[in-house]
């Protein structure tokens, strides 16, 4: 009688040709038992490998560039901008921009790129809120930002302490709302060890509404974050073996050696003209070429075959692109930015450069949500209201709902053809899909700097210019060119 499986599933049954995987657990679970190897593998390749390198330079790059753009949207009752106290916002976040951070060596484009960096490295990246005024100056906000290491907050203080649980360092509530975090600025390689007591009561206790824990998590209910190269640091590594051994063997095939070969009947007494005499006795014959040498004093019977080993493999180059293409896809970067090669044609860069997008701006929409708006940008308009450095007749005609709203936007989508984006531009603009503030922010600029710019040129009375066009003969040039 044939006996049927209970699991419908072919991965469901064991079987003797796949291995079976290890049991997952929770989130918080498999994060203690691997956190600090991943952390310290990511930091490794991050100081030695060219690709991680390479990954987080772009992901910088394309998400913080040379910094986000922070547009107040302050309103009346009536709903119209409040252009006055708009300008003033804007004039106040610029000067605290120049020095954000406790330390006074971070402007805020600085701030935001360590904070991405750490993000993607790490896994996740704190900042607290420091209420101070470190200079003598009036104008000065008395509000900074300190970024905290991810080993500040102890992974391994997890367990009941004194009647309060903790989970990795973090105190929460019965919903799992994060109520503390448990700071130890001074933590040493051991006090992050699993197994080593640390005392609470003797780390720095900061409430939830003073910090600001931005992780990168996958699954419900996580309480730290994990390594953006958690699933490629094997191969990242394997590749850096590969192109290592490949440069040595090349070092290697770049010197002229040879061997000397002896046939059968060869004599050793009639070698006599080369030969060192070694430790034990014996001789050791050797060659010394130089430039242009005639090989004279080969002993009746012998013969010399040289040597060129072929470094690197002819396949070698397609084996790393290939390696390359699945690194790139699992760290949501483009081929093209990791291998620096654009080789391809137009509507592949174009797909790769939407495709790459769409992901930067699925993480920045976090990163500006969980970090950005509320430390760099509300905080910073808070204080400048506390202090008085608001226009209060401004303030009067404000609806207090619209206080803190504010356009954020990052660096644009790069242009390949910029004739091509600029007449969609104008008929996004003539169509009425978009306003022409709007379109230029999607361009990367401000709409009030170039108000302002077109003014100062006395260029205001000039008439809109015609969007370029292309005959049909230049269209079908450029389609044979792509062809």
């Amino acid at each position: 009688m044939k006996v049927l499986p209970f699991a419908r599933y072919d991965a469901g049954r064991a079987s003797p040709y796949h291995q079976t995987p290890p049991t997952a657990t929770s989130a918080d679970s498999e994060f203690a038992n691997s956190n600090r190897l991943l952390r310290d593998w990511a930091r490794h390749l991050a100081d030695n490998s060219a690709i991680v390198n390479a990954i987080l330079s772009s992901r910088v790059s394309n998400a913080v560039g040379p910094g986000l753009s922070y547009e107040p949207l302050t309103r009346d009752r009536k709903g119209n901008l409040l252009t006055e106290l708009n300008d003033a916002i804007k004039r106040v976040h610029e000067r605290w921009s120049r020095s954000a951070d406790v330390t006074g060596e971070l402007s805020r484009p600085e701030l935001e790129r360590q904070a991405w960096r750490c993000w993607d490295l790490d896994g996740e990246s704190f900042a607290r809120r420091v209420n101070l005024r470190f200079t003598k100056d009036s104008r000065e906000l008395p509000y900074h930002v300190q970024l905290m290491k991810s080993e500040w907050v102890p992974a391994n203080l997890t367990g009941v302490y004194d009647g309060t649980r903790l989970v990795h360092g973090i105190q929460k509530d019965d919903w799992g709302r994060p109520q503390f975090f448990y700071i130890e600025p001074n933590v040493t390689d051991i006090t992050n060890t699993l197994g080593v007591f640390l005392k609470p009561s003797s780390m720095l206790k900061l409430p939830a509404d003073q910090v600001w824990h931005l992780k990168r998590t996958q699954q419900p209910g996580q309480t730290r974050g994990v390594t953006l190269l958690h699933a490629i640091i094997f191969r990242v590594h394997d590749i850096a073996e590969f192109e290592q051994s490949h440069r040595l063997a090349a070092r290697a095939s770049a010197d002229l050696w040879a061997s000397i070969n002896r046939d059968i009947g060869f004599d050793p007494s009639l070698d006599s003209t080369r030969g060192e005499e070694t430790a034990n006795g014996k001789t050791k014959n050797t060659w010394e070429f130089e430039h242009l040498q005639m090989i004279d004093g080969l002993a009746p019977g012998e013969s010399v075959n040289f040597h060129s080993p072929q470094h690197p493999n002819q396949n070698a180059v397609d084996f790393v692109r290939e390696e390359l293409r699945h690194i790139a896809s699992a760290c949501d970067v483009g081929f093209s930015q990791v291998a620096q090669v654009f080789d391809s044609s137009y509507a592949a860069q174009r797909l790769e450069v939407v495709d790459t997008w769409r992901k930067v701006e699925r993480d920045r929409s976090k990163f500006i949500s969980d970090f950005a708006r509320p430390a760099l940008y509300e905080q910073v308009v808070e204080a400048a209201r506390l202090t008085g450095q608001l226009p209060a007749r401004a303030m009067r005609k404000l609806d207090p709902e619209t206080f803190l709203d504010a356009r954020i936007d990052g660096p644009t989508m790069p242009v390949i053809d910029p004739v091509k984006d600029r007449q969609a531009f104008a008929l996004d603009q003539g169509n009425g899909w978009d306003s022409r503030p709007g379109i230029i922010r999607r361009m990367g600029k401000r709409p009030a700097d170039i108000d302002a710019e077109i003014k100062s040129d006395d260029l205001s009375d000039m008439g809109k210019p015609e969007p370029v066009k292309q005959n049909d003969q230049q269209d079908q040039n450029q389609e044979d060119e792509e062809a």
